[in-house]
């Protein structure tokens, strides 16, 4: 009954924001806005969209060879792309990361490596996003007039670089001690294991790098949409918007962050 009334919850979160987005928009103008879209740039969009598809797919086959785990780019695409369908489905991106660690495991792999897999590839691109969002704090701060919103931004930011350092920390002889306990025990082994792919140049250097694309790619889609809308957004603007709306929708409080992401960059896009 709980997971129910949560999953209620978040749907109510999605309908409402997405109802407060389109209040008061032009229904007709939109329409006649999306029909003089240019495909050119429509492709555009979708190209960036591919490169991000198959960049994910590297960054997490990295993860996996940095924890011991060989796995064909065939097999490895396709258990990503069946976490991004159910990531788009379900009521969070939870959903499609199970997907893949149950496939993960049905193919062999041990389930606290599996899981594991999963973990870190979100953390290594979550953490370039705490990086750069942090960045452009201050340029965005400058822009907003609404205090609610930046000091929600600073929030998640404080908590998303404690949670980043006590990654890292976890796997300290104190916590240890408590490591009979089943969920101590699977943060110790997921730091332990955060600390080992760190130390893997050939692995964490181009899994950043590949992350910094991954965001790059996904701003330059939102650009591209814009230009195909005939819009005029500069590239940094989108750089600034973008990053910080990734961030936010990666908290579970919608389905998918559907009505999330579509408030945020309203309400972003709307301070430049």
């Amino acid at each position: 009954m709980q997971k129910q009334l949560l999953t209620l919850a978040k749907l109510i979160v999605s309908l409402s924001l997405i109802a407060w987005v389109l209040n008061g928009i032009d229904t007709a103008e939109v329409t006649a806005k999306l029909s003089q879209a240019r495909g050119g740039w429509l492709a555009v969009a979708m190209a960036f969209f591919v490169v991000v598809l198959m960049a994910g797919t590297v960054r997490w086959q990295l993860m996996l060879r940095g924890l011991g785990v060989t796995l064909g780019i065939g097999t490895t695409l396709r258990l990503f792309l069946v976490g991004m369908f159910f990531n788009q489905t379900l009521p969070s991106s939870i959903g499609g990361d199970a997907t893949r660690v149950f496939y993960l495991w049905r193919a062999g792999t041990d389930a606290q490596t599996a899981l594991n897999s999963v973990l870190l590839d979100r953390i290594v691109g979550l953490s370039i996003l705490v990086v750069v969002t942090t960045l452009v704090t201050p340029t965005l701060f400058a822009n907003l007039d609404s205090p609610l919103a930046a000091h929600g931004l600073v929030l998640v930011l404080a908590g998303s670089w404690t949670a980043i350092v006590m990654l890292f920390l976890f796997n300290n002889p104190y916590t240890r001690r408590f490591q009979h306990l089943r969920l101590i025990d699977f943060a110790v082994t997921l730091s332990r294991d955060a600390v080992n792919i760190c130390r893997q140049r050939a692995v964490i250097v181009p899994a950043v790098l590949i992350s910094v694309a991954i965001h790059g790619a996904t701003i330059a889609i939102a650009w591209s949409l814009d230009r195909a809308l005939g819009g005029t957004g500069s590239i940094l603007v989108f750089v600034i918007v973008v990053t910080p709306t990734i961030l936010l929708i990666s908290i579970p409080v919608s389905i998918a962050g559907w009505g999330v992401r579509e408030q945020i960059m309203v309400v972003l896009l709307g301070a430049f």
